[in-house]
């Protein structure tokens, strides 16, 4: 029996595992049960999804070893010995759900997709590839719900049209509370005109699903107010600018400005996105 103290900047988690002495592998579609992820579904998302900025994981990352089961290193399909990360099932489907794998990663930054395809019980060439997995994790969970990207290692002085796209959708106190959660509020005292913050809401990849609801400091780490990165700075710049130059022409949104008003190796696209989240104080009410 082996026992492990997960540590996240949202969750402690203690952990009892035990190496089976069954080499049995399963269906190439199987993903083991594990504790850290289990509890969590499409209707019940992990919150660690919905913290904006990656915090500082110093002090908190045990150390890496490697995995070993019945008294022996268990390698990859190239021979390649396992990492030992506590947190993932022992085997791991050839196509995961995109928001465990991107719970996994948000997890520890060590983790790399090489350490979740070396659970994967088929041979190298079915695996997916880096490219796709990257995908997924935009198409199907980052993008349906305004999720930040901690991976992002873009230059300063370029910025993805897809960064102005994820801060349209944010607002300026969910920046201020470090979270993609949706903040909720309560009406206005008198003779004030702001309404006040009061708690987060959870958002869900399945429409209609009951909502998780977390205090407003969840994701401050012991301080009053998330001091914003350059990068969303720069960000929210570019997108003022933008919105403000598609007013002046008459446009519906800065989706559709021609390409000559558009940031150097932008596109000019036909239609603009159509969002699922987009926290404005209206629906911060839940109205």
């Amino acid at each position: 029996m082996q026992s492990y103290k997960i540590n996240t900047p949202i969750q402690k988690i203690d952990v009892k595992l035990t190496s089976p002495a069954d080499t049995t592998l399963p269906d190439p579609y199987h993903t083991c049960p594990h504790p850290y992820h289990s509890e969590f579904s499409e209707t019940n998302l992990p919150p660690l999804l919905f913290r904006l900025h990656m915090p500082s994981f110093r002090g908190m990352l045990p150390a890496l070893e490697h995995l070993v089961e019945n008294g022996q290193v268990v390698r990859d399909g190239k021979g390649e010995p396992i990492r030992n990360f506590v947190f993932l099932p022992r085997y791991i489907s050839v196509r995961p759900p995109a928001w465990l794998i991107e719970y996994w990663i948000r997890t520890d930054p060590r983790l790399t997709y090489r350490d979740i395809k070396a659970r994967m019980v088929v041979e190298p060439s079915l695996q997916p590839k880096d490219n796709a997995i990257n995908m997924r994790r935009e198409r199907e969970v980052r993008g349906p719900l305004g999720l930040s990207c901690w991976t992002a290692r873009l230059s300063d002085e370029h910025l993805a049209r897809v960064e102005v796209e994820r801060i349209e959708r944010w607002s300026l106190d969910q920046i201020r509370y470090n979270t993609t959660m949706i903040v909720e509020y309560l009406p206005a005292f008198p003779k004030t005109n702001d309404d006040i913050p009061f708690r987060l809401r959870s958002k869900s990849l399945v429409p209609g699903s009951q909502p998780q609801y977390y205090p407003l400091t969840t994701f401050l780490d012991q301080r009053h107010m998330c001091v914003p990165s350059r990068r969303i700075l720069m960000t929210q710049s570019l997108f003022w600018r933008l919105r403000d130059r598609a007013k002046e022409l008459g446009l519906q949104t800065w989706q559709l400005l021609p390409e000559d008003e558009l940031p150097e190796n932008w596109k000019a696209i036909q239609a603009p996105k159509k969002f699922t989240y987009i926290n404005t104080k209206r629906l911060d009410r839940g109205e």
